[in-house]
């Protein structure tokens, strides 16, 4: 279930089924229903298995410092469905989602959850008329619902093994979903994938007749997410801004753009000594490990950790016990959720504790950096907490 969906759902009375189901019938048949609302404006897609969202948010800062309008649909959502669909870097508001499930009420084609979001924010794109929109797939990218649009540019900043039950076992079966969103004639901005990966894009682009466009070493640049992975993601949204704006692209706007840019739960500082990073799989946890010898080589790093059952937890665990020897396994009230005890066992620190979630937050005093991650849906449940925290902090 979407965080909040369920509200707009009941008020409009609508039925959708919340399961992932791949396909794009639905999706296309709701659409014209609507009239084609994805028919309508300049789309950037972006499917990957990391780094969709930096990417997204280096590029829309980039086409803003250039006086362009933006929207967006990211996925997951981050605290709440209105935060997936954004305007000029501003979530959509209750009364135009609201708006915009009135129209989708009178929709006839059975949708899955994503479907009636990504629908959703097709048609407030249609309204708001941003210059361009940058759609984010929510898994692989063949069958997923976003990929009826005709985009201008395709990105995949990274590629590896994830969500197996749904895109396949190996890195050639997972590219071929990402590859997916490739359009004829159109380029696509490709990151460091695996050999693998790169044969199966560069395959599927050839028949296309798509250029594949890889980023050069980005030059220092300073950035407003933190992480030597980002510098990978911003060099990405720098090829594809020069691609879109072509001879209006220029240099100081767009080191503007990304020195300002924001990304909630992208190693972001939530508290004094807390940070909140939504690494959930291999790659991103490499990051988070790469990023916290970067940007704290001299702290003592207290790891807070829940993650769901179907990610690689060990790796996890295997990975985070290079930079810290403290952890503290919190269990979440999800259907998907590893139980802490689980963690607890795995785990070879020797200062490990279970706790609940109104405990994990610092203390005044505490010379550790607490880093709480393993999954978006706790780092969610967390901010509330981590906001009546604050208020206490600083009385």
């Amino acid at each position: 279930m979407i965080i909040g969906l369920e509200q707009y759902k009941n008020k409009w009375n609508i039925h959708t089924d919340s399961a992932i189901l791949p396909g794009l019938d639905a999706i296309t048949a709701a659409l014209e229903e609507l009239e084609n609302p994805h028919q309508t404006g300049r789309f950037i897609h972006l499917a990957g298995t990391n780094g969709k969202g930096s990417t997204a948010a280096f590029l829309s800062a980039i086409l803003q410092a250039h006086g362009r309008s933006i929207g967006n649909f990211y996925s997951p959502c981050i605290e709440d469905l209105h935060d997936q669909i954004q305007i000029n870097g501003t979530p959509v508001s209750s009364d135009e989602l609201g708006w915009a499930m009135q129209q989708l009420s009178v929709v006839k084609t059975p949708l899955t959850d994503f479907e009636l979001l990504t629908a959703a924010a097709f048609v407030i794109f249609r309204k708001q008329a941003p210059d361009f929109a940058i759609i984010e797939a929510g898994m692989g990218g063949t069958l997923d619902s976003t990929n009826v649009i005709d985009s201008e540019i395709a990105i995949i900043p990274s590629i590896s093994i994830d969500h197996t039950n749904f895109l396949g076992n190996t890195i050639e079966e997972i590219a071929r979903h990402k590859a997916g969103i490739i359009k004829k004639w159109k380029p696509v901005v490709v990151g460091d994938l695996p050999n693998e990966a790169m044969n199966i894009v560069r395959e599927k682009a050839d028949r296309l007749h798509s250029d594949v466009i890889l980023p050069t070493k980005l030059a220092d640049s300073r950035l407003g997410l933190k992480g030597p992975h980002q510098q990978k993601n911003a060099a990405l949204a720098l090829e594809a801004a020069k691609e879109l704006l072509g001879l209006e692209f220029d240099e100081e706007k767009a080191q503007l753009g990304l020195s300002s840019t924001k990304l909630a739960y992208r190693f972001e500082k939530i508290l004094p000594g807390v940070i909140f990073d939504g690494a959930h799989n291999k790659a991103s946890i490499d990051a988070l490990v790469e990023t916290v010898k970067e940007a704290l080589p001299d702290r003592p790093i207290h790891i807070v950790m829940g993650i769901f059952k179907d990610k690689d937890y060990v790796y996890a665990l295997r990975r985070l016990e290079t930079i810290s020897d403290h952890f503290t396994f919190v269990n979440f009230d999800n259907e998907r959720a590893l139980p802490a005890e689980t963690l607890f066992e795995e785990s070879r620190s020797k200062r490990k504790t279970i706790t609940n979630l109104c405990d994990i937050l610092p203390v005044k005093g505490r010379k550790e950096e607490t880093i709480v991650t393993g999954s978006l849906y706790l780092l969610t449940v967390l901010r509330n907490y981590a906001d009546t925290f604050f208020q206490h902090y600083q009385s």
